[in-house]
């Protein structure tokens, strides 16, 4: 069902991360906040949609840090307590999913945990792992160490730090390729982490209706769009599964769910309904220093979280039923046909 997504041929400022492509075809404009205005290029070779030029790390940071007051303010505590709760059962039916396949991970790497509640579910499938997590942010780390008890590692994807190697039967990595700036470094880096027959699990967002929203504006509103969260890759999914097979992995679960937005119109429906906002280069100034002290900082205290009558370590399959009841995804689709909202991976390192 996915459409077409076309623009203009271009030479690129920066050459394709992916497959080093120095021209591609201009479908969008977007404005990250008020820092920097790019535009959105589509691969010809490998299909690959980015952002260029790229931001660079402090353009990133600094973008990162003013997002994370406006959602904060924007959620609320409760609603911030209700995701932590769902991170750890979708973790939970992660980690039944590996014990499935008779896959039982001992060392653990989560790369941009948050607030690490994903590994928390796995964990709670299999005690005997050990978690290590991986942010250059050193309050999420502290955060992940104090409450979760998990081993901390300072850095960012695409920077490798070699005392590492070969350490961990697991890397996942949930909602954030979609977010670095060279996913071939990234993966190379996830390859090294790995030991032998190591894993790499991902989630990231299927990238054409990712991009749908800004497409559409371009295309309807001849306007840029704004863009808060700094999603600078969107993948296709034959190409990401392609660079994946490149990158020395093999797939074991590769597929996309959540056919909602599909059927809504996100892919292939010309509506404004489904634009992204016309940029307004929206001030991240103005949350750094004008609502960042408006920021709770409320403890989520872990033994209060999971207070649920359903989170039981004496009957476990209790908690199992009822995380997989919530969770479970009956309907899975080829990535290939660009459909549903996001993108599993687990890949084998080969």
């Amino acid at each position: 069902m996915a459409a077409a997504i076309t623009g203009r041929l271009v030479e690129r400022e920066e050459n394709c991360r992916v497959c080093n492509e120095k021209s591609g075809e201009q479908i969008a404009i977007v404005d990250y906040w008020d820092i920097k205005t790019s535009r959105l290029i589509s691969c010809p070779v490998c299909n690959h949609i980015q952002l260029d030029p790229m931001l660079n790390d402090e353009e990133t940071a600094k973008g990162c840090l003013a997002y994370y007051i406006e959602e904060s303010l924007r959620t609320g505590t409760k609603e911030q307590i209700k995701n932590c709760i769902r991170n750890f059962r979708r973790g939970l039916v992660f980690g039944l999913s590996l014990k499935h396949k008779k896959i039982s991970p001992l060392s653990v790497l989560e790369l941009g945990p948050g607030s690490g509640y994903f590994s928390a579910g796995l964990q709670f499938v299999f005690p005997a792992a050990e978690i290590s997590v991986m942010d250059v942010n050193t309050e999420v780390l502290k955060f992940n160490q104090e409450h979760h008890n998990y081993k901390i590692i300072q850095g960012i994807p695409d920077n490798f730090l070699p005392g590492h190697t070969a350490k961990f039967d697991l890397v996942i990595a949930r909602d954030i390729i979609e977010h670095v700036s060279d996913i071939s470094k990234v993966l190379s880096n996830i390859n090294l982490y790995l030991g032998p027959n190591g894993y790499f699990h991902f989630l990231t967002p299927n990238g054409h209706e990712d991009v749908w929203k800004h497409y559409l504006t371009a295309v309807l509103a001849n306007a840029p769009s704004e863009l808060l969260i700094n999603h600078v890759n969107y993948y296709d999914g034959k190409g990401l599964k392609d660079l994946l097979l490149q990158k020395g992995f093999k797939p074991v679960d590769y597929y996309t769910y959540n056919l909602k937005t599909t059927m809504r119109g996100a892919g292939w429906k010309k509506d404004r309904k489904l634009m992204s906002p016309v940029s307004r280069k929206s001030s991240a100034d103005f949350f750094l220093k004008e609502k960042a002290i408006e920021v709770s900082n409320t403890e989520l205290i872990k033994k209060t979280i999971l207070d649920q009558w359903y989170i039981r370590s004496r009957a476990k399959w209790i908690t199992y039923a009822y995380s997989l009841f919530q969770h479970f995804s009956l309907i899975r689709v080829n990535p290939g046909y660009n459909a549903g909202h996001e993108i599993y991976g687990l890949f084998k390192k080969t």
